[in-house]
């Protein structure tokens, strides 16, 4: 209890201190003017000092209970998400899952100059419904060597030319 009177006596303080400053070199002023010149002047400086002290002293208060408030904050920090409906597509994570657990390899290691890389498949196509597993009817075949594609085309050339002499020969 004392405890929150004193807080709020210092808080009051801090609030009157720049309007007593401002009240000080308002009555100095006027005694300026009515020519009593020592007083005057030493108001003025007090009330000018009040100013200060007061805007300071409010502006540093402010500043170290933000501080206080941003370190407090730091430590309960809470994360909102949003539940998706059912009619979207399924997420990125789980069309992954859908793929593993499906008869095809998830993954392929591929070596390429020395390294071993690690090549996964694609996430599957979309449908209407995102239930059905696309269809994935491709090989995982080696591509014939270069040799092998060069005889194949040398042959169906050379059967390309004996097929255009035997037409050109029955006509």
């Amino acid at each position: 209890m004392t405890m929150n009177v004193t807080k709020q006596l210092w808080s009051l303080a801090r609030l009157l201190l720049p309007g007593v400053g401002f009240a000080l070199v308002c009555v100095g002023v006027y005694l300026v003017s009515k020519q009593v010149n020592i007083p005057a002047y030493i108001m003025i400086v007090m009330g000018f000092m009040a100013i200060i002290t007061g805007v300071f002293w409010t502006m540093c208060h402010n500043m170290r209970t933000k501080m206080y408030q941003r370190g407090g904050h730091q430590n309960h920090i809470q994360v909102f998400t949003i539940d998706r409906p059912s009619s979207f597509p399924p997420s990125y994570e789980e069309s992954q899952r859908n793929q593993v657990s499906s008869h095809t390899v998830p993954e392929t290691v591929v070596v390429v100059d020395a390294v071993d890389a690690v090549l996964s498949l694609a996430p599957p196509l979309y449908n209407q419904d995102g239930s059905e597993a696309p269809d994935c009817t491709w090989s995982r075949e080696q591509p014939p060597r270069y040799s092998q594609v060069e005889r194949c085309q040398q042959g169906q050339s050379v059967q390309q030319h004996d097929l255009s002499q035997q037409v050109l020969s029955d006509s």
